[in-house]
């Protein structure tokens, strides 16, 4: 990368400053995904205080979008380059897409009544939402390393791909199974639903953040 300044190959004006309100976009999502997993590792391990902590999930995903129409506002202004524009809205509305589903994941647990799980359930279910905010924060990372050195960009986005294959491997080895034999014993097939729902979501907060790595991955190759 030539000796610049860190964002001056972002370009001028209005593109620098949205991709400015990216960074910043991200680290609301980051938050929200926070929440959710204090939110889920609350629910699994006591059940105590989840309604109150999935109020902060709800609280930071609004945050989340109000900083998602900002980019589109800013985008909006004058004259862009419509490359340019179309790549900074694909990467806003992508990421948001993050925070929708942690959201998602919080509001559903609140359906549930921890005690219908099992250990090896909840147990799992709190993996998952970790797992989940680890990739956050390394997409988190990515952004930041995007503004400074995008050729450095690319190996962190690897690192993301990576971590997405790894939470697909745990969802399918160890919580899919778990939740098909324990819906199978339970019989009530409303309380399996929503637990399926809650898993899919978190699984969603991982493959949009991969999604999201890849945008990055492209605004990293257009600028070496």
């Amino acid at each position: 990368m030539p000796s610049e300044s860190p964002l001056t190959w972002l370009g001028k004006g209005k593109e620098k400053r949205a991709l400015k309100l990216c960074r910043k976009h991200i680290d609301k999502i980051v938050k929200t995904t926070e929440s959710m997993e204090e939110t889920v590792r609350s629910f699994c391990e006591a059940g105590k205080d989840t309604r109150r902590k999935s109020e902060k999930v709800f609280k930071r995903e609004r945050e989340a979008d109000e900083v998602k129409r900002e980019i589109l506002n800013e985008l909006s202004k004058g004259n862009f380059p419509p490359l340019s524009r179309d790549v900074i809205i694909r990467l806003a509305t992508t990421a948001d897409d993050i925070a929708d589903n942690a959201r998602g994941a919080a509001a559903k647990v609140n359906l549930l009544d921890p005690s219908e799980l099992n250990d090896s359930l909840r147990n799992n279910l709190k993996t998952l939402a970790g797992l989940a905010l680890e990739i956050v924060r390394l997409l988190e990372d990515t952004y930041s390393t995007l503004l400074k050195d995008p050729k450095a960009t690319l190996e962190k986005t690897n690192r993301v791909e990576k971590m997405e294959e790894k939470i697909d491997y745990f969802r399918a080895g160890n919580l899919a199974s778990k939740i098909i034999e324990w819906s199978n014993h339970l019989c009530k097939p409303g309380t399996s639903g929503v637990l399926y729902e809650i898993e899919n979501n978190i699984e969603e907060v991982a493959d949009q953040t991969e999604n999201t790595a890849d945008i990055i991955r492209e605004i990293a190759i257009r600028a070496i």
